[in-house]
């Protein structure tokens, strides 16, 4: 149950982290007009922070929980 709920958080952070960096962002390329370097979503930093703590979090989860062989 530990290394499941360890890798659910991890795998929540990293595509959290992605989707917010690739979608949610400003986009990539030569800056056309003002609104170009806007990003997409208004707190798509603050949603990509979140995904990176989520991964250092998995770690968290992980020594946190009891083993489940352990008795």
């Amino acid at each position: 149950m530990r290394g499941l709920l360890t890798a659910l958080t991890l795998l929540t952070g990293v595509l959290l982290a992605i989707v917010s960096y690739t979608y949610l962002a400003a986009p990539l390329g030569i800056a056309t007009d003002e609104s170009f370097s806007n990003p997409r979503m208004d707190f798509a930093a603050t949603s990509f922070v979140i995904g990176v703590a989520l991964v250092f979090a998995s770690a968290i989860v992980y020594e946190v929980l009891p083993d489940s062989e352990a008795k």
